[in-house]
């Protein structure tokens, strides 16, 4: 059976070619036929003449009808082709504003919007790029703008032990949130240019959830944030170890957009057909904006920049859902919560 993409292909139509080339050459040998015909009888006795001739006279005035037909067809499709020649040559000197007119592509039309569909992908893949590096270098000059502030104000300034503790501590954690930063990129990086996810083994996701929340306990416990799992029995296989970083990244961003006194919700629940794991918290929610670039690299729905973070956390975890060929579904109620369902 064929999959969609190979039901959705788009073909050339070759076969009408060779149809409407036996069409043409039919035509020629029948007017051909007709031409000779009218003009041995009319002109000459059709009884006496030699049959071979005028035969021979049918072939040549058909392949000359045939030959000029062709020449035709032939001038047409080097105008198509040279069209696309010139497209690709401007784009290999980075010209991706091109798009190559449809008006009179014929049987190119097809190869025409697949160039145009190309270029413009193309381009938007460049933006991306050119995007990527802006936001990432603002990024990671932020902390190392930090680091060097305060090692010239330590080179410069003789002060107390205790002062010069906390500018230190303040360092540490400004190359911290670098390394992070850098680790996380990579991370995206890579997982962005994997196509599948390989060494999966059937494991209980609920217990990795679990462990997760144990490890993050001391992080919520500062906020005076409860947590409460709901979780049956799970199976699950996949790559523990990528899928780890969904858990994480959730349970760190019900955290950081929570306040004090609240409560973050983990539910599952499985069935023949799916898996659906929920994170709700009682924080902040968002707006209809917010949620459209939820999931953008270096998005941070907070313009404040009271919450510490990057925008990377909500992007791994799509990216992984996507690679899993889950799902990810939001809810947000702003100044109620948010509510994140994962469906596996």
């Amino acid at each position: 059976m064929m999959d969609a993409a190979t039901k959705g292909r788009k073909r050339i139509g070759t076969i009408r070619w060779a149809v409407a080339l036996a069409i043409i050459i039919t035509i020629s040998a029948v007017i051909s036929y007709l031409l000779t015909s009218g003009i041995r009888y009319m002109y000459f006795d059709g009884e006496n003449d030699n049959f071979l001739i005028w035969s021979t006279a049918i072939y040549q005035i058909m392949g000359s009808i045939t030959g000029v037909v062709i020449t035709m067809i032939a001038l047409m499709l080097y105008r198509r082709m040279e069209k696309l020649l010139n497209g690709i040559e401007e784009v290999a000197k980075g010209n991706l504003d091109l798009e190559i007119s449809l008006d009179n592509a014929g049987e190119y039309k097809v190869i025409f919007e697949n160039f145009n569909q190309m270029v413009r992908e193309l381009k938007n893949a460049d933006e991306q790029q050119k995007q990527f590096m802006k936001d990432f270098s603002h990024e990671f000059k932020t902390p190392i703008n930090s680091i060097k502030g305060f090692a010239e104000f330590l080179y410069a300034n003789e002060l107390p032990r205790e002062e010069e503790k906390q500018y230190l501590e303040i360092m540490a954690k400004e190359a911290g949130r670098l390394a992070q930063l850098s680790q996380n990129t990579l991370f995206l990086s890579k997982l962005e240019h994997m196509e599948s996810i390989r060494n999966k083994e059937k494991y209980r996701l609920d217990e990795q959830i679990r462990n997760c929340v144990i490890l993050m306990l001391p992080s919520f416990e500062e906020k005076r944030i409860q947590l409460k799992v709901e979780l049956p029995e799970i199976w699950y296989t996949g790559n523990e170890e990528i899928l780890e970083e969904i858990w994480v990244n959730l349970l760190d961003n019900a955290r950081k957009y929570s306040s004090e006194g609240t409560t973050v919700f983990i539910e599952g629940k499985a069935t023949e057909e799916y898996i659906r794991i929920e994170v709700r918290d009682e924080g902040q929610g968002m707006d209809e904006d917010t949620k459209l670039h939820l999931f953008d690299r270096y998005y941070q729905g907070d313009t404040s920049h009271e919450t510490a973070g990057f925008g990377l956390g909500l992007s791994i975890v799509k990216r992984i859902v996507d690679l899993c060929k889950g799902s990810i579904r939001v809810e947000s109620t702003l100044g109620k919560g948010t509510s994140f369902f994962i469906y596996l």
